[in-house]
């Protein structure tokens, strides 16, 4: 609770600092770590997938912090979602990775799916995160125009759910709330992407939500940011979404093993 106090202060005072002083470790990691990573998932994602994720980091000894996001586990629903709630949400996470990475004296690094990746960038900016590198699989940063349209509805004052064309086994819940979409529109507004940490930036072009043309030429206007490309070929399940690149069985083998000896390459 005294984590979550601190939080509210420096968002309502708009302190820019990242301060875990009063949060207490519970994650105690073996003593040969090379590094640290918080890894977010994306707008409802099943938390669990990302694990596949974190195995990579795994293989070079990095230990995964994952945040599992209101609305996105068994003991919460849609109505308690709000975009200060997920930030507090990722800074209990965000304070775990911390912690770890100062006693343990390793860096720490950030992974982002989607909206993951808007969250990371909230606390870059907003709590100066200092993680050394950031990887981001389809970072919801720039959507494409219809999730506009969703926004407008939002704007309207509707609050109805939306049926998920999610895979059932990758999806948290079979529908997503508007309250969730807005949640994730404020969280996008006012992010400046001035920082200069180095970032790595995964898509596939025929990405169904996040804008391929517009996510890229914000990579290359962001200092130290690298953009590539996926192509993927996911295992036939009667339909195609090239929105998830998170396993072998989304994006394919090939590009999920460009994912993989990209990251490792950047340990």
């Amino acid at each position: 609770m005294k984590t979550l106090g601190l939080l509210i202060f420096f968002i309502s005072s708009n302190i820019f600092a990242l301060s875990c002083n009063n949060a207490k470790q519970t994650v105690f990691p073996e003593k040969d770590i090379t590094g640290v990573v918080i890894i977010a998932h994306g707008l409802n994602l099943n938390p669990e997938k990302m694990e596949v994720i974190g195995s990579i980091f795994k293989e070079r000894k990095v230990t995964p912090i994952y945040v599992k996001l209101t609305g996105h586990t068994k003991n919460s629903n849609w109505e308690a979602v709000s975009a200060d709630r997920w930030r507090k949400d990722f800074y209990k996470g965000l304070c775990q990775a911390f912690l770890i990475s100062k006693n343990s004296k390793v860096p720490m690094y950030a992974f982002g799916y989607s909206l993951g990746s808007v969250l990371i960038q909230d606390a870059v900016e907003k709590f100066k995160a200092p993680f050394a590198k950031v990887f981001h699989i389809s970072p919801a940063f720039k959507t494409r125009w219809y999730v506009g349209f969703i926004t407008g509805l939002f704007k309207l004052g509707f609050t109805f759910n939306i049926p998920s064309s999610n895979y059932e086994d990758y999806r948290a819940q079979s529908n997503t709330s508007l309250v969730a979409y807005k949640s994730m529109y404020e969280l996008n507004q006012g992010l400046k992407y001035s920082d200069e940490l180095e970032n790595f930036i995964f898509m596939d072009l025929r990405d169904e939500l996040v804008d391929y043309t517009n996510t890229k030429h914000l990579c290359e206007m962001k200092k130290n940011c690298k953009f590539t490309e996926l192509k993927n070929t996911p295992f036939d399940r009667g339909k195609k979404i090239y929105h998830l690149s998170l396993d072998p069985q989304s994006a394919g083998l090939e590009s999920w093993q460009l994912i993989r000896k990209t990251i490792l390459s950047k340990l």
